[in-house]
């Protein structure tokens, strides 16, 4: 059987990818109200199993107030499974670098040209994306991201690309896996459906999805070429509750052990130096197999008759203890969907902390991956880095007319302990309060779009932002 068939879209491109946040809105607000039930809080998201539930759904009985989020679910659904190859120009540009991110940002430097081709057969998709950036944060000035081929196998997607990847239930930004970073060229697997176990003794998991990739980071760092390893396992008990299960790993790298061995202590989680025959003394010659990250997160819906939303939270540990995350930080949130006139809104409030519980200037460091848990001078985890409390408070809006708007304001604690000199966005403690609003528009000639940032301080120590306001402007047109 062809993974792509799915009732009345006989093919599909994989993957809803990290850079739609009105799309996820839609989703998440059908996902609210039972006209999805797929696990949906491990990005990218397959479309099939999207695109099953919405086929399967009775309009009728769909409420009224998200009939337009499934009708635009729809829509996107049949351009993005299209057989028909497809082409898109895009410009970006800012007066700044875009240094914070939160999901749905697409925009990383000043000035950004970008074209991509996609296309899908009965077995193979693929979506081939250049871009061309003007002086650079990391001289890369050209770019393959999101570029990806991928092959079917029964219910399984295997790739091999760079995806960005989102591991959680978070807006504003994922504590073990996030868009911040520029995505990491890997190998991945992925379920594409996610039916629930046939096995009487497996079927109260609910439907579940799992993915796994391995990639490798870049050559400017303490240890070159480390791996990247990262799986997740989500499921839904009950249709009021996602639960997901993630973990990632830095792991061999010039001068690190690479063997079966190694990697089996990592997967067993054997990674503490004081399990190791090596012991302590000399890190960077014994024989640990790597660095390790483990989160538990969940998205629980309320169960009451009236539509009061939803309460969400990640805990993140940087070690292992007894099997479970030590040395932890986390976030928590809550998210609700309503109209307004012909308005669907998405509105969350969320909190996280990622100073560590057990001492500061912990998060993302390791005494063998000294450059941290981190790449091309961006962090892997928190768009915000180490040691640092943040609260955002944010609204998503989408109008029947094709009108798309966003606004955030967000109370920034940065780099509290005020001595990491490995921070990727301030070597000192500052406070400061930041607002970002966007707004798209289609038009006949291509969509539309601008981005405004304010800062009531500077905030970046490295140069980056020398502006307390960011503007952007941004145009996508199909070739």
């Amino acid at each position: 059987m062809t993974v792509f068939s799915c009732a009345s879209i006989s093919q599909a491109e994989p993957w809803l990818d990290t850079r739609d946040q009105w799309l996820r809105a839609d989703i998440e607000a059908l996902s609210a109200h039972g006209v999805i039930n797929t696990p949906i809080t491990t990005w990218p998201l397959p479309w099939a199993r999207i695109v099953k539930d919405i086929d399967e759904i009775n309009f009728n009985k769909v409420p009224d107030g998200v009939k337009p989020a499934l009708m635009r679910v729809k829509r996107k659904a049949r351009i993005e499974t299209s057989r028909e190859t497809r082409s898109e120009l895009s410009l970006r540009a800012g007066n700044e670098y875009k240094v914070l991110r939160q999901f749905g940002d697409q925009r990383r430097e000043k000035i950004e040209i970008s074209s991509r081709t996609t296309g899908v057969t009965s077995s193979f998709a693929w979506n081939i994306e250049a871009t061309k950036t003007f002086d650079p944060v990391d001289r890369e000035e050209q770019r393959l991201d999101h570029s990806y081929v991928a092959a079917i196998w029964g219910n399984w997607i295997l790739s091999a690309g760079a995806q960005e990847r989102w591991y959680g239930p978070s807006w504003d930004s994922s504590l073990i896996l996030s868009n911040n970073a520029r995505p990491i060229p890997a190998l991945s697997i992925q379920r594409n459906y996610a039916d629930p176990f046939e096995s009487e003794w497996l079927s109260w998991i609910g439907p579940w999805s799992l993915s796994a990739f391995a990639g490798q980071l870049e050559d400017r760092r303490f240890i070159p070429h480390a791996k990247l390893l990262g799986m997740s396992v989500s499921f839904k008990p009950f249709d009021s509750l996602e639960i997901g299960l993630r973990r990632t790993a830095q792991w061999g790298g010039k001068g690190r052990p690479e063997s079966l061995s190694s990697l089996i202590d990592l997967a067993i989680g054997r990674t503490n130096c004081d399990e190791v025959d090596s012991g302590c003394g000399d890190r960077l010659n014994s024989n640990e197999a790597g660095n390790q990250l483990a989160a538990v997160d969940f998205s629980w819906e309320l169960p009451t008759e009236a539509s009061l939303g939803s309460i969400y939270g990640q805990l993140v540990g940087e070690d292992e203890a007894g099997f479970a995350p030590s040395r932890k930080f986390y976030q928590f949130g809550y998210k609700n969907h309503f109209n307004f006139s012909s308005l669907l809104l998405t509105t969350y409030l969320e909190y996280s902390d990622t100073e560590n519980d057990h001492r500061r200037n912990l998060t993302y460091e390791h005494g063998i991956y000294q450059t941290g848990y981190r790449t091309e001078g961006r962090s892997i985890g928190s768009t915000y880095d180490s040691d640092t409390q943040a609260i955002t408070l944010g609204l998503i809006a989408s109008d029947i007319s094709g009108s798309r708007y966003s606004v955030s304001y967000s109370q920034v604690d940065l780099n509290n302990d005020n001595t990491g000199d490995k921070h990727s966005i301030n070597n000192a403690a500052v406070s400061f309060n930041r607002v970002a609003f966007k707004y798209q528009y289609p038009t006949e000639y291509g969509l539309l779009g601008v981005d405004i940032e304010f800062k009531d301080k500077i905030f970046d120590s490295f140069g980056y932002n020398q502006e307390r306001y960011n503007l952007g402007l941004s145009w996508t047109m199909e070739l």
